[in-house]
């Protein structure tokens, strides 16, 4: 689990994360600060089945998707997410967007964010930032409660985390990876 400070990049999307408060504190919350850069597409579409998701913009603007609707939130702005409710977000506009993100129920959230930035750190993501489907069945097979996608049903991802989780797994996948940690 990443700590409180801890700065983290990824240099395929050129985001920067810092962790700002941590679920086992008092809140039980996990607020990041996250710089994304202008022209980045930011994560696929996904769901969070236990947490909202918060976007407080302190500089700039982002554009968060949300079903078949798509809004800007500014300056100065928030905009809440609910739980179960699918979601994508970017930034928008010409400049770097400086946003504070908060999960109310977290899980692994943090683990997730480390683990997916050092995998494109260490060069083991395609040029958009994508794992292998091995480490995305290992990682997203652990993380069935607080973050999910919805490019599949999510009864054929079950299968597929079922028939590719322990391959991934038998060929050294983790499901987390710490900052530095693949070299």
């Amino acid at each position: 689990m990443p700590e409180v400070g801890d700065r983290i990049e990824n240099p395929v999307a050129g985001d920067v994360v810092t962790f700002l408060e941590l679920p086992g504190e008092a809140s039980g919350e996990l607020l990041v600060e996250m710089v994304t850069m202008p022209g980045g597409q930011g994560p696929p579409m996904h769901v969070h089945p236990r947490s909202s998701e918060s976007f407080e913009v302190v500089r700039g603007s982002i554009a968060i998707k949300q079903a078949d609707r798509e809004l800007v939130v500014s300056e100065g702005e928030t905009h809440v997410v609910a739980r179960g409710v699918p979601h994508a977000f970017s930034s928008h506009g010409v400049q770097p967007a400086l946003t504070r993100v908060r999960f109310d129920r977290p899980g692994r959230m943090g683990e997730f964010l480390e683990t997916f930035y050092e995998l494109a750190r260490a060069g083991r993501t395609d040029a958009e930032g994508k794992p292998t489907m091995l480490q995305i069945a290992v990682s997203f097979g652990a993380l069935r409660e607080d973050i999910r996608t919805v490019i599949a049903p999510w009864p054929a991802q079950l299968a597929m985390f079922a028939v590719l989780g322990p391959i991934g797994r038998a060929r050294g996948l983790r499901p987390f990876y710490r900052t530095g940690e693949l070299g």
